[in-house]
């Protein structure tokens, strides 16, 4: 049975991931119903299995053998006033998580396993822009990504990590009577993380994860490319009482290196879809409460910034500055440990010029659920 310390630390959030085909690019943050409660603040606590992909080096403390597995439902409100209103008719994807961790009894080292989407994007804007270009038609991809991963307690306070992501990605891109299919099974990248507890009941986690480049190859002479972004995250985490727990983490996502997404026929552009886009920052804040051995209540707040500037915007990625808000709750049943998470996103309107000039409204609302069973 997990101990209460690290079922207090599993209730925290990491700055790590974020957003989905809204604020901060196209990322999906919510990666389980444990981090999702707080917002996803969880880098400097990461203490179930999902700690692969928000601080891998989290594994280090985990009993044996950890799986964590569940499923994110998605709902999403979009739509753009001209002055009359037209619905973004992109559809958020529900998908599901799973990652493995172990580690051996009286070993420093500890490996895992994890599979989940960490990018995707599905806007359809046929409605609002029937003739304009780069969005006359329908914008979907989404990025699997599958996680390798090894810790080292350097001693009971610090730890290390090292893992290799591996993306596999499917692109459909409509614009007029011109349209690409495409997949790439080659995106690679890697990320190096830490966990450190400077004293007693006090936390501090940090990962690094690199870009990756997407090839894909279509039908006939038709490609694509584009580049993952880089992104760092760090988080801060303290117990109060032994009952509560408080974390806020920052994260810096490189959206400025993906430049566009031009599908190319014989190396000419048949479809352009050029990205004027701002690195950005990500804070979050969550809070929980151990009213219970083995029981949590959950709640957390994160403010994003949107990676689309006014200039050159480009409704493809369309996003806002914006702010989600998050409830969770988790408990022991028939031996397993399961979380329940609700989040709402709400994001400030934003008004574009140019070919694409309008008032972009979006709201979002995510529903997940995660069981964790240890093996010790």
């Amino acid at each position: 049975m997990m101990s209460l310390s690290r079922v207090l630390c599993g209730g925290a959030a990491l700055l790590m991931g974020s957003m989905s085909a809204q604020a901060g690019g196209f990322e999906q943050a919510n990666q389980s119903a444990a981090a999702t409660g707080v917002a996803n603040a969880f880098v400097a606590t990461a203490n179930d299995a999902s700690a692969l992909v928000y601080n891998p080096s989290g594994m280090a403390w985990l009993p044996g053998m950890n799986i964590t597995a569940g499923l994110d439902l998605e709902y999403r409100n979009s739509s753009v006033v001209l002055p009359g209103v037209a619905p973004n008719n992109g559809t958020e994807p529900n998908v599901g998580h799973v990652f493995a961790t172990w580690s051996p009894l009286d070993s420093h080292w500890s490996a895992g396993v994890g599979f989940a989407p960490l990018y995707y994007i599905n806007n359809d804007w046929s409605l609002a822009f029937p003739t304009a270009p780069n969005a006359s038609g329908v914008t979907k991809v989404t990025v699997d990504h599958a996680t390798a991963d090894v810790a080292y307690a350097i001693n009971s306070d610090l730890a290390i990590g090292v893992g290799l992501d591996w993306y596999v990605t499917r692109a459909t891109l409509t614009q007029g009577v011109n349209s690409f299919r495409g997949n790439d099974f080659g995106g690679s990248g890697g990320h190096l993380s830490v966990m450190w507890k400077p004293a007693y009941a006090w936390s501090i986690g940090a990962m690094l994860r690199s870009g990756a480049r997407i090839d894909f190859s279509g039908k006939a002479s038709d490609s694509m490319s584009f580049k993952l972004p880089d992104q760092v995250s760090f988080g801060i985490a303290h117990d109060f009482s032994d009952v509560w727990r408080l974390e806020t983490d920052v994260k810096w996502t490189r959206w400025s290196a993906l430049k566009d997404m031009h599908v190319k026929t014989a190396g000419v552009i048949t479809q352009s879809n050029t990205l004027n886009l701002r690195d950005t920052f990500t804070v979050m804040a969550g809070l929980t409460w151990t009213w219970n051995h083995n029981s949590q209540f959950r709640v957390g707040y994160a403010y994003d910034q949107g990676a689309n500037k006014l200039n050159g915007f480009n409704p493809i990625v369309a996003d806002q500055d914006g702010h989600k808000v998050s409830i969770g709750a988790g408990g022991d049943v028939y031996n397993m440990h399961v979380d329940l998470a609700y989040q709402y996103g709400f994001f400030n309107k934003l008004t574009a010029t140019g070919a694409h000039a309008g008032t972009y409204r979006d709201r979002r609302q995510s529903l997940l659920l995660s069981i964790t069973k240890t093996f010790e």
